[in-house]
């Protein structure tokens, strides 16, 4: 299926390299472009002044994070994977991953296992935009209690956190609006 398109408007990977903006219900925005060679920025704020980047391979996996930009909390992590960027698979609905990666914040480097799980397509609605999405539920073994729900939007090569469970509760960040940047 390809993306639903009820408006004229719905954005497509051709939109990807002048960037495609996601917002929510409270304001909080996460704008995704194409670098080239199957890299993938995201760049998310929230109306309160937090802030994140992230370098994605594939626009799925994390390469690098810049959290808290700006203010004296801010803080960068960055992830090997034991493979050349353009070998990974992208996500494939009922498959799953596990690889060990390198993750370093500048002072420490510990080898991390990752699990990911590719859910069942489903459909989401933004705004008057629906796309297939792949739920990417991933696990990491320096975290056992901690694990992050991504949907994955083929149609734009892009993913973006949509749920984060940890000891503390759970957090759900649902986009409700989807466009194309001039």
């Amino acid at each position: 299926m390809l993306p639903g398109t009820l408006s004229a408007q719905c954005p497509t990977s051709d939109d990807l390299a002048a960037g495609i903006a996601f917002t929510g219900a409270q304001g909080e925005r996460e704008v995704f472009t194409d670098l080239g060679d199957g890299m993938v920025t995201a760049s998310y704020r929230t109306q309160d002044g937090f802030s994140a980047e992230a370098l994605l391979a594939h626009g799925v996996f994390l390469v690098d994070l810049l959290d808290l930009v700006g203010t004296e909390e801010e803080s960068r992590t960055s992830y090997e994977f034991p493979l050349a960027l353009n070998d990974i698979q992208l996500p494939q609905a009922g498959e799953t991953w596990d690889v060990l990666v390198s993750v370093s914040d500048g002072k420490n480097n510990v080898f991390e296992r990752q699990v990911y799980t590719y859910g069942t397509v489903e459909e989401h609605r933004y705004g008057d935009c629906a796309y297939e999405v792949i739920p990417v539920t991933t696990e990491y073994s320096t975290a056992p209690d901690v694990v992050e729900t991504y949907h994955y939007l083929p149609a734009l090569g892009l993913s973006y956190l949509y749920a984060y469970v940890d000891p503390t509760g759970e957090a759900t960040y649902p986009y409700t609006e989807i466009r194309a940047l001039p």
